[in-house]
């Protein structure tokens, strides 16, 4: 049985599509509020993503391939 690999890529308006690296095909989506400051950067089986919203930061953990928020900090 092969591992399997994924990365998160943009798709507009909020919306990220969880990828299978290996086959290219999209495997999920989810969403976070706010313009996209910085990521999404996967590390293992989680990334994060940084969005501005109203004003204020957010930092956001995700865990990949479900697109589950795990974390949410303030900066």
């Amino acid at each position: 049985m092969q591992s399997k690999f994924y990365t998160v890529m943009p798709s507009g308006n909020g919306t990220f599509s969880v990828v299978d690296a290996r086959t290219g095909a999209v495997v999920n989506r989810f969403n976070i509020p706010g313009e996209l400051v910085s990521g999404p950067v996967v590390s293992g089986d989680s990334c994060t993503i940084v969005t501005s919203h109203h004003g204020s930061k957010t930092g956001f953990t995700i865990k990949i391939p479900t697109g589950q928020i795990i974390n949410r900090y303030f900066m």
